[in-house]
């Protein structure tokens, strides 16, 4: 009878790959519903056991390949769980939204990946934001605020699992945000955008200050017709579109890379400068400061 069995690396395999489960899941990077997903693969869990049991224990040769086995499907099951998880919580649009808390004046920040972002007015309400979201498998919006001397900083930010991003490639779920920010407060906007389209209706809005970094895609921005507004847009790869009312007056300061401007008569230039004939920083005003990439910059 032979008494030097070897030991088993189906148990320690499965205590580390729980741990490891149940650390992702705290830090909130795998979505809810992992285990209540695991629990239903408890049949391939027995079926390594027995497998375990039967070779894994007789040589060295049966242990090495009960060890690949168990690592193989310990990963595979976290995998299919998490991304069954996923597809069991990507629901339709959620609403989101942002009491002011004593807040005089707003600071927004979007950092907004990818998908289709729209941002515009909202009506009669006594809330800061409103907006409805519809997040694709695997992402989820992180929201953020505080108030400091009277000014609320509002943070939107899309945030994307860093273990399931290269098992998410071909899922067709499309990710759209709808925020909409309140005109009774002074606002500062700060938008960071990837791969997608986003469209700015900015034209019922107090703005103060714009500062929008585009990636792929397309960008149109609305602007007020009327306050003093600084902006500064730095354009990647695609088409951007800024339409300035005719009689707000203007200044823009371009630098371009390989890009096709199309900026109206009413704009005079002076090299890198364009400028309304009725341009003064003594009432309404729009000093725009414009870096544009590969594309076309339209001017309406």
């Amino acid at each position: 009878m032979n008494t030097n069995s070897r030991p088993s690396f189906f148990w320690p395999l499965a205590l580390i790959g729980a741990g490891v489960l149940l650390l992702l899941q705290n830090l909130h990077v795998l979505p809810p519903g992992t285990f209540v997903a695991l629990v239903q693969l408890w049949p391939v869990f027995l079926i390594v056991l027995g497998l375990d049991m039967l070779i894994g224990r007789r040589s060295s040769g049966g242990a090495a390949v009960m060890l690949i086995i168990s690592i193989v499907v310990i990963a595979g099951a976290l995998t299919w769980a998490a991304l069954r998880a996923t597809s069991q919580t990507s629901t339709g649009p959620q609403p989101i939204v942002q009491y002011p808390y004593g807040a005089e004046t707003a600071k927004v920040i979007i950092d907004f990946r990818v998908g289709e972002l729209s941002i515009a007015a909202l009506g009669d309400s006594l809330n800061l934001m409103e907006g409805n979201v519809q997040n694709g498998p695997g992402e989820t919006l992180k929201q953020g605020y505080a108030v400091a001397a009277s000014v609320g900083q509002l943070t939107l930010a899309q945030q994307h699992s860093a273990v399931l991003a290269p098992f998410l490639s071909g899922q067709t779920t499309p990710t759209q945000w709808a925020v909409r920010l309140s005109p009774k407060f002074p606002l500062t906007l700060k938008v960071d955008t990837g791969v997608g389209s986003a469209t700015l209706d900015l034209s019922e809005l107090p703005l103060t200050d714009l500062t929008l970094d585009t990636g792929v895609g397309q960008t149109i921005v609305i602007f007020p017709d009327t306050g003093v507004m600084r902006a500064n847009l730095s354009a990647g790869v695609g088409e951007v579109i800024l339409t300035i009312p005719e009689g707000l007056p203007a200044r823009l300061t371009v630098s371009s890379g390989l890009t096709s401007l199309n900026i109206p008569a009413r704009f005079a230039r002076a090299e890198d400068v364009y400028t309304t004939a009725n341009f003064s920083t003594t009432g309404d005003y729009l000093e725009l400061a414009l870096e544009a990439g590969v594309g076309s910059v339209t001017v309406r």
